[in-house]
């Protein structure tokens, strides 16, 4: 099943439509708009609390600016934030748990760092981001089987793209 939900990822061949409205939040939940805001008064959470809001507005601001990218593919400015979004949740995503969500911003910023236009790989980019966000609705556990085959076969696709 894993594999021929990649299959529809392979690269396209010329003139033809990439697919870019892939989006699993009826399976994970959409963020909801208070969840979207940076929290101003850390300093009164729990450590573990901190932490989860961290990691969930680290990926509210990945998906953010992943749409700003979509929306305005020629602005250098938001390729420039989403790529420091996923480099910012990539660095502290071994605070988060590890795991597929670190799996799965390393796999991403591996195929970002080999292209230039982010558009090329919209669909393939879509689907890490979402991935993010399922990842992150765990406990950063990578034994479960779905998550490590959902890291391997984006891994797979990346390095694919890259070099070969």
């Amino acid at each position: 099943m894993v594999k021929s939900l990649f299959n529809m990822f392979k690269k396209p061949k010329a003139g033809s439509e990439l697919l870019t409205e892939l989006d699993i939040t009826r399976v994970v939940g959409a963020a909801d708009e208070e969840s979207e805001a940076p929290v101003t008064q850390e300093a009164e959470l729990e450590p573990a609390e901190a932490v989860e809001t961290w990691k969930q507005n680290d990926l509210n601001l990945l998906q953010t600016t992943w749409q700003a990218c979509c929306e305005t593919p020629e602005d250098e400015e938001s390729v420039d934030a989403f790529r420091r979004a996923l480099h910012n949740l990539h660095g502290a995503s071994g605070a988060y748990g590890g795991g597929a969500l670190t799996r799965l911003s390393g796999s991403l910023q591996e195929l970002v760092s080999g292209v230039e236009d982010l558009q090329t790989e919209a669909a393939l980019v879509n689907l890490h981001v979402q991935a993010c966000r399922a990842a992150g609705l765990g406990d950063g556990s990578s034994a479960d089987d779905v998550a490590d085959a959902v890291c391997q076969a984006l891994e797979d696709q990346v390095r694919g793209r890259l070099h070969g």
